[in-house]
């Protein structure tokens, strides 16, 4: 009979992983507190469920076989998810604190850091929160390192240590000063997007990628000057001194002020924005909370047209790859 992983048993596999660290069945029985024949048969039954040796024992102490290593690899990880999870049930009506770092798009951050930090301080007010503001690929790296606990990045899936929740759709438009703009056709296409003089961030993010990819298919790009510095960026777009790549989002208050004006590209160009995370830090009942939140608060601006976008989120996007 096929064994079910609900018939593993957490005490024989936290007993197994003591055995390993002491290398032998008197080193563990001393430390669990546990007589040796009753370890030894806690060790057998787990033999039996699996159908196979989890342990050598020999004169020197016991060593896991080369299944018993697969077994403690797999043993530590379902254990930390049990310690998590009770942890989690004992805390969950308790006021979360802590502190939680937090990465936003200088793009994203116009619509979100604003509204997200507000809510937070309300909702977790024992918690202290980091706001860190920089285009995405910075974010990115940064993310990777364990320097951030969140960062909303784009076009990102899912890795083995990294967990990716979409939030939305966003399109990229052509974005210039408002004289500049008022002749120009409905819509742009890939010959027509190198006659502008662009104004991009530099090659470590996603915008310029996705801006040679479109420009692939006409007469390539006009690339006057490359900003790392996003207020700079669209101040200098609004002033006339070029031609940028944003989602609206970025030119939310120019484009109310009539400063600035967008006009979509054709084909479009769309991003997709998720919020990303460490998986290991995941298992932080607090900054499981806080992804709760920053998801809610996105939600809420989406639906109240704050936050422009192509593809609002749904309940199965959400969850994350």
């Amino acid at each position: 009979m096929k064994l079910l992983p609900q018939q593993l048993n957490l005490s024989r596999l936290s007993a197994f992983a003591v055995i390993c660290e002491e290398g032998s069945l008197s080193r563990a029985s001393l430390r669990l507190g546990i007589a040796q024949p009753a370890l030894s048969n806690m060790i057998k039954k787990l033999e039996e469920d699996l159908g196979t040796r989890i342990l050598m024992r020999h004169a020197r102490g016991s060593t896991p076989t080369q299944a018993g290593e697969v077994l403690l690899k797999g043993a530590y990880e379902m254990l930390a998810i049990a310690n998590a999870t009770i942890s989690a049930v004992g805390t969950a009506n308790q006021e979360p604190e802590g502190d939680v770092a937090i990465g936003l798009p200088a793009a994203t951050s116009t619509v979100l850091a604003i509204p997200l930090i507000k809510h937070l301080r309300n909702t977790f007010p024992k918690v202290s929160l980091r706001v860190v503001e920089a285009f995405s690929g910075y974010l990115w790296g940064w993310l990777q390192e364990g320097t951030l606990d969140f960062a909303i990045s784009f076009d990102r899936t899912s890795l083995p240590d990294i967990v990716c929740h979409p939030i939305c759709d966003e399109e990229i438009f052509l974005v210039g000063n408002q004289e500049l703009m008022r002749d120009l056709p409905q819509k742009i296409t890939p010959e027509m997007l190198g006659s502008f003089p662009l104004i991009l961030p530099s090659t470590i993010h996603g915008i310029r990628m996705k801006a040679q990819a479109f420009a692939a298919l006409g007469s390539g790009l006009d690339i006057r000057m490359e900003i790392d510095a996003s207020t700079h960026l669209v101040k200098l777009i609004a002033s006339g001194e070029g031609y940028g790549l944003l989602a609206k989002c970025a030119i939310y208050d120019e484009l109310a002020n009539h400063t600035v004006k967008a006009i979509p590209l054709s084909p479009p160009m769309i991003r997709q924005v998720s919020v990303c995370a460490q998986r290991i830090k995941m298992k932080d009942p607090v900054l499981l909370r806080v992804l709760d939140e920053i998801q809610n608060v996105s939600r809420d601006l989406i639906a109240s047209g704050k936050w422009p976008v192509v593809v609002p989120p749904s309940p199965e996007r959400g969850r994350g790859r």
